[in-house]
């Protein structure tokens, strides 16, 4: 990041706190309704809210990406819009954020952190993109898929269990359950809660299920033999969604690879600790929050500063990296992957090079 970019980080942060203040008492200044209608709790929000905002201005700064803010721009309208927010009352937030700025942070530095709001309005201009649907009619396996889902929404995890359990006895490989099943339920799920269909509960009951289920599987992945090739993966520390990189491990696995699969919270020195004794010959880091990209560019920096890990390549992946794709470079990755399937190729062209 260039030195009038990182000073721009420092002085958003520096004042953050003051800001959310301030487009606060401006917003409710402006829609004095607001206050009749939501009273002290309506203040609270929208002093929450602006912080998320700016959390993640402060992340799309951070590398330099204004797409990074305006994917987020247009999350945060389909969720809140789901949710009976109309899209104006973001707009309005973002204008008065926008003007608070300006009161507040010195001019040059003001009107860079402006060019990536008004990109972001203009953004919010376009037309909405549809909901992607994930559970696809023509996927090999829809219909078990869609069962595997309702189940678990339902709550029957055991059943979702024995559906599983019965596709292998049928010979349906682990791989395709991986990317047609648990993969997809995975991603349905997410946009489920994004539209206000399911609650965060079910959200993690449907994870830790399947957490479970594949759990149960390991006996037979654990088994296939192996190459010389190496792996250690892990999610940023804070990221409390974890799943992806453990299915992404486990098909590095089934491929053949001597994986190493770390969880989250990992500080630094135990990682780079892991890398050098395993001798990976590939690190792969998980982010699914965009507010975690600087922390994986700073794990990235600290792993590239150890002169015995020249050769470790680092793959990056997740939601983040999969809206914006040129995002992996501004973190200081070797490559990116969108799936499991491409990370193996990914992970493959590197070490061949």
């Amino acid at each position: 990041m260039p030195g009038s970019g990182r000073k721009v980080v420092q002085q958003l942060e520096a004042h953050k706190s003051e800001l959310a203040e301030l487009v606060t008492s401006m917003h409710f200044e402006r829609h004095p309704e607001l206050d009749e209608r939501y009273g002290e709790e309506g203040r609270k929000k929208c002093y929450e809210d602006t912080t998320y905002h700016l959390d993640y201005l402060v992340q799309a700064v951070r590398v330099d990406s204004k797409e990074l803010f305006n994917n987020y721009l247009d999350w945060a309208r389909t969720m809140l819009q789901e949710r009976g927010i109309p899209e104006s009352d973001l707009v309005d937030n973002i204008v008065v954020i926008r003007e608070a700025i300006r009161k507040v942070l010195p001019g040059e530095q003001a009107e860079m952190l402006v060019a990536f709001i008004k990109e972001g309005l203009s953004s919010l201009e376009e037309d909405q993109e549809e909901q992607i649907i994930f559970l696809n009619s023509d996927d090999p396996f829809h219909e078990k898929a869609r069962t595997y889902l309702d189940l678990l929404l339902a709550g029957k995890r055991r059943k979702a269990a024995d559906l599983i359990e019965g596709l292998v006895d049928d010979g349906v490989s682990i791989k395709e359950i991986y990317e047609y099943i648990f993969q997809k339920t995975q991603y349905e799920v997410g946009a489920l809660w994004q539209t206000n269909q399911i609650t965060v509960a079910h959200e993690h009951y449907c994870t830790a299920a399947t957490q479970l289920i594949m759990s149960q599987l390991y006996p037979e992945i654990f088994a296939m033999e192996k190459s010389d090739k190496r792996l250690v993966a892990c999610s940023v520390a804070d990221e409390l969604h974890e799943i992806g990189i453990r299915m992404v491990t486990d098909f590095f696995e089934m491929e053949g690879w001597d994986t190493h699969y770390l969880g989250a919270n990992m500080p630094d020195n135990h990682l780079i600790r892991s890398v050098k004794e395993k001798n990976a010959d590939v690190l792969a880091i998980s982010v699914t929050m965009p507010l975690h990209i600087s922390t994986a560019k700073n794990l990235i920096q600290t792993v590239r500063n150890d002169s015995e890990l020249g050769n470790t390549k680092i793959m990056v992946g997740g939601y983040p990296f999969n809206m914006v794709p040129d995002l992996w470079k501004k973190v200081g990755a070797d490559g990116s992957a969108k799936s499991a399937d491409d990370a193996i190729e990914t992970a493959n062209k590197l070490i061949a090079n």
